[in-house]
C-alpha cells in the first residue's frame, strides 16, 4: 500500500496482489489479460469499497471499456498526472465534473478482465508517456497538497528513443526514472530480456548485462524506458 491507494479508499483495508510490470497472462471470463501490467491492482478481500479521489482534478472521462470494465479517468493539475480507476463495479461521477478529496469516484468491482474485486490503479504524466509504477511514484514523487511536487524535464536531454545496447557487466532495471525507484529482479524482466540474459550472461542476472541490445521507447533525462523497466542511458550506446 501507499500513500495514494490511502487517499483513494481513505484508509479503508486494502493490499496489493499484482505489481506493475511483467507477470504472466492471466484467463478470465472477459478473456486473456496482457503479459504486461500497466498498473498496480489493490485487493479489498471481496468488499465492494468506495474509491475516492486524492484532491481537486477534474474527470476526463468515464464508462464502460471495450473489455466490459467500467473506469473512470481523473486529471489531477497540480501533481501532473491522471489517474485511471479501472473495474469498477458502480461510476459515482460524471465526465467534466470537478471532484475534491471527498469526491466518491465510484465502488471497487470486477468488471472486465477480472477474477476478483479488485482495483486497477493506472497512472501517466498529463505531460506525456507511458504509464508509470503508481507504488513507486506515491513514494518518490508525491507531496501532499501546500507542497510543490518535484518536476523532471527531458527536452535537454542528450538521449533520445531508440534502440541501445548496453555496455556494462550488468545494468540495473528500475521501476521508474531514478535509482531511488526499486531494481527489478530477473523474473519481472520480459520474456525477451530474460532470454537475452542467458544468452549474454549465462546466467539469470538480476538486471540486462553487457551486449543486450533493447527497445527505448520514452527518455527522462539520463533514463530510458524500456519493456522490462527504466535503464540509465549512461551504460549503454546507441544502435
Amino acid at each position: 500500500m501507499s500513500t495514494v491507494s490511502n487517499l483513494i479508499f481513505h484508509n479503508a483495508k486494502h493490499y496489493v496482489t499484482s505489481e506493475f510490470g511483467p507477470r504472466k497472462t492471466i484467463s478470465t471470463a472477459a478473456g486473456n489479460t496482457s503479459t504486461y501490467h500497466y498498473g498496480t491492482d489493490y485487493g479489498t478481500s471481496g468488499k465492494k469499497l468506495t474509491q475516492y479521489a486524492i484532491e481537486e482534478g477534474t474527470i476526463l472521462s468515464c464508462g464502460t471499456a471495450s473489455d466490459g470494465a467500467k473506469y473512470v479517468w481523473v486529471s489531477y493539475p497540480r501533481l501532473n498526472v491522471k489517474m485511471l480507476h479501472y473495474h469498477l463495479d458502480s461510476i459515482k461521477v460524471k465526465t467534466g465534473q470537478k471532484v475534491t478529496a471527498d469526491t466518491a469516484l465510484g465502488t471497487t468491482g470486477k468488471t472486465g478482465k477480472s477474477t476478483g474485486v479488485h482495483l486497477h490503479l493506472g497512472i501517466k504524466k498529463l505531460s506525456g508517456g507511458g504509464y508509470i509504477d503508481p507504488e513507486a511514484w506515491s513514494k518518490n514523487e508525491y507531496k501532499a497538497p501546500g507542497t510543490k511536487p518535484a518536476t523532471t524535464t527531458s527536452s535537454s536531454s542528450k538521449y533520445k528513443p531508440g534502440t541501445y545496447e548496453v555496455t556494462a557487466a550488468v545494468l540495473n532495471v528500475r521501476t521508474g526514472p531514478g535509482t531511488n525507484y526499486r531494481r527489478k529482479t530477473y523474473s519481472q524482466l520480459s520474456a525477451d530480456a530474460r532470454a537475452q540474459v542467458k544468452k549474454y550472461a549465462g546466467y539469470s542476472a538480476n538486471g540486462y548485462v553487457k551486449g543486450m541490445v533493447c527497445t527505448v521507447y520514452e527518455v527522462n533525462g539520463s533514463w530510458g524506458r524500456t519493456p522490462s523497466g527504466w535503464i540509465s542511458l549512461d551504460h549503454c550506446k546507441a544502435k
